[in-house]
């Protein structure tokens, strides 16, 4: 009984430091929204009504060994060829690269793209290796959006700070379920329902957090960067694309599931258990 106790306080501590520490966050965030800039002396937020708020989002980058931006002199004509050092591709793209490359009535630009390799003394060591190759352009990466659309902006506020919310009632769930336990250990109808809530709560941060992430989806699906040079206007070549992020979180799903279910299951055992005490 001493260990159970002993376990239940540690429990209850943590819970009980983690809402106040919800709690204070969300005073921080309220009071820098509050603020013109969202600045406060040497504090900063990096999110904030006038810069914008976060999403996530899908990179994929282009990056050839060589780029060719040209405009023909004749008929103003425009476009790009690039050639990636990789033989698979190239063997594709070559006769056209080596074509504008050669062609004299071109107006051209040229980027060489190159890298280099550093040790931990940050001595280039490039030689050392005989090729690299990038097999997969494809991450996740954070953006600050700062819509003009006030809908929209709101649902950025929501997503973004969805997550304190949630992280504020289970703490605060949780510490009053373990504050229960510590005064009597026993099971009743009250910790039950309190478990539901949990799990309820749980179950709803993935589903929320997948609404927010379509309707966003919904104003925008993707962002381009184009590397443009000042003696070829209007042409532009592609190296880099943002795809707003569809997020979802299953194990955060299955546990709100199994705390529901759960909930459902010591409800039923503790009405059978009355059922038995007012029969005896």
């Amino acid at each position: 009984m001493k260990t159970n106790n002993r376990l239940i306080t540690i429990l209850y501590i943590i819970s009980r430091l983690t809402f106040r520490f919800s709690q204070l966050v969300l005073l921080f965030v309220l009071i820098f929204e509050c603020i013109p800039n969202g600045t406060l002396g040497s504090w900063r937020s990096n999110m904030h009504h006038t810069k914008g708020y976060k999403i996530n989002t899908q990179i994929q980058l282009n990056v050839p060994d060589s780029v060719i931006i040209y405009k023909s002199k004749i008929n103003k004509s425009a476009g790009y060829v690039s050639k990636s050092g990789i033989k698979e591709f190239d063997d594709h793209f070559d006769d056209h690269f080596n074509r504008v490359k050669n062609d004299t009535t071109l107006k051209k630009t040229y980027q060489i793209n190159t890298f280099e390799i550093y040790n931990k003394n940050f001595v280039d060591i490039k030689k050392e290796f005989k090729n690299l190759n990038i097999q997969n352009t494809d991450s996740t990466v954070e953006i600050i959006i700062n819509p003009k659309d006030y809908f929209l902006k709101s649902i950025l506020i929501l997503k973004n700070y969805l997550y304190l919310i949630i992280l504020l009632f289970v703490s605060f769930q949780c510490m009053r379920l373990f504050k229960e336990l510590k005064d009597n250990f026993a099971f009743d109808m009250v910790l039950t329902q309190r478990i539901q809530k949990i799990g309820y709560s749980l179950i709803a941060f993935p589903v929320l957090n997948m609404i927010f992430c379509y309707i966003i989806m919904q104003y925008f699906t993707r962002i381009n960067y184009y590397h443009y040079t000042n003696s070829i206007y209007g042409q532009g070549y592609n190296f880099m694309n943002l795809t707003p992020l569809f997020e979802y979180n299953l194990q955060t799903l299955f546990l709100g599931l199994s705390l529901v279910v759960l909930g459902k299951l010591l409800k039923h055992g503790y009405n059978l258990q009355n059922e038995n005490d007012l029969t005896i």
